[in-house]
């Protein structure tokens, strides 16, 4: 009996090392399913960063402009069927969207060059200057980001692509720094370096250009005149009196606006703590894979570090790294739903009445706007 349940594990192991040789030996490349796209990194050329690093000042710009960092774009296709025989899990993938912008600000905030930096959960035209993202490729060897920054006249400071490469040693157990943190870096100097470039007269008027196109927003026939669009590029043609009754309201409303980030900001820290030791785990495995991958032809003359090849201890070691990758992934999987989803009821105080919004980040936030706007209508008499 012990000899045939000895069989039967082997048996067991020798099926799940074949499936692993076939999928490590990589001949042909997996085709795709419908929809799916190929990693851009075959075509791809950008340049690795390196050792970036980051510019910082000892007092903000002037002026110091507040920034708004997008969620990122996940990169994924309309059909999710298929992507993780590419590596790509869906779940993972959308937290890192949202995972990826808290460490951009992180990084911002350090370099001391700007006023408030904030993380929304939705790109915000009316900021007066913003950096969105999406995101190419990401496997814990490779990062590969598209980044944009946009001011509130619609100039583009900012539109290019970031490659950095992890190392063996980035993963080192207790590390408090991102393995790609010179990515960031690189994009915050660049960031810098593109703010030095713009001319004084424009950047003293990004502030009022951003409140005035959110006026327009809250109230069109109000604020027609001040603002004039061509080719997506906003121009400031006069500004409103500074004791202006209607822009103190506007102000006023942009302030809760932002109030409702602020309040659940630290949940947001909180979640991002809590999800980044597995992810970087699930990111070292990812790294050590696509390297197996690579250089697969070469470990096969290496066939004694766990015994000749066939050998059950062999298939043991194998079969060990495929199950210990898959508690991560399930772990990574469980984590990151609680990143996207899990974001506690907010209660905000605005005009004398207090709000319990409920539900994930962006519906949250949704029904804030929404608030602030119906409070904006009744103080103005607006219909």
């Amino acid at each position: 009996m012990h000899h045939r349940n000895r069989l039967s594990r082997l048996f067991a192991l020798w099926c799940a090392a074949l499936c692993l040789v076939a999928c490590a030996a990589t001949p042909p490349a997996p085709v795709p399913a419908a929809g799916v796209t190929e990693s851009p990194l075959a075509s791809d050329a950008t340049p690795v960063v390196g050792s970036v690093v980051l510019r910082t000042l000892e007092a903000p710009l002037a002026p110091a402009l507040s920034l708004v960092v997008a969620s990122f774009d996940p990169g994924l296709p309309e059909s999710t069927a298929g992507l993780s025989r590419l590596g790509v899990f869906p779940e993972i993938r959308k937290a890192e969207a949202r995972f990826m912008p808290v460490l951009l600000r992180q990084v911002l905030q350090e370099s001391n060059a700007w006023g408030p930096v904030r993380v929304l959960p939705e790109p915000q035209p009316t900021a007066e200057l913003q950096v969105d993202g999406r995101i190419l490729h990401s496997d814990g060897r490779v990062l590969l980001l598209q980044v944009r920054a946009v001011d509130a006249m619609g100039q583009v400071w900012l539109d290019r692509r970031y490659r950095d490469e992890s190392q063996a040693g980035d993963f080192a157990a207790g590390s408090a720094s991102d393995p790609f943190i010179d990515l960031y870096r690189q994009v915050a100097n660049d960031l810098l370096a593109a703010y030095e470039r713009q001319q004084a007269a424009t950047l003293a008027q990004l502030p009022t250009v951003a409140l005035l196109r959110q006026a327009r927003l809250l109230a069109p026939a109000a604020f027609e005149g001040y603002l004039v669009d061509e080719d997506a590029v906003v121009t400031l043609r006069r500004a409103p009196a500074e004791d202006d009754p209607m822009m103190a309201r506007v102000q006023r409303i942009r302030d809760q606006e932002y109030r409702f980030i602020d309040a659940v900001d630290q949940q947001y820290v909180d979640l991002f703590e809590t999800m980044q030791p597995t992810y970087n785990l699930w990111r070292q495995f990812g790294r050590e894979q696509a390297e197996y991958r690579e250089d697969y032809a070469q470990r096969l003359s290496q066939r004694d570090r766990a015994g000749p090849r066939g050998t059950f201890a062999a298939m043991e070691q194998t079969y060990n790294a495929f199950k210990w990758s898959k508690i991560q992934q399930q772990d990574l999987e469980d984590l990151a739903r609680g990143f996207n989803n899990e974001v506690q009821p907010t209660v905000l105080e605005a005009s004398g009445s207090v709000y319990r919004l409920s539900g994930s980040l962006e519906n949250q936030y949704a029904e804030w706007r929404e608030i602030l706007e119906q409070i904006f209508r009744i103080e103005s008499g607006l219909p």
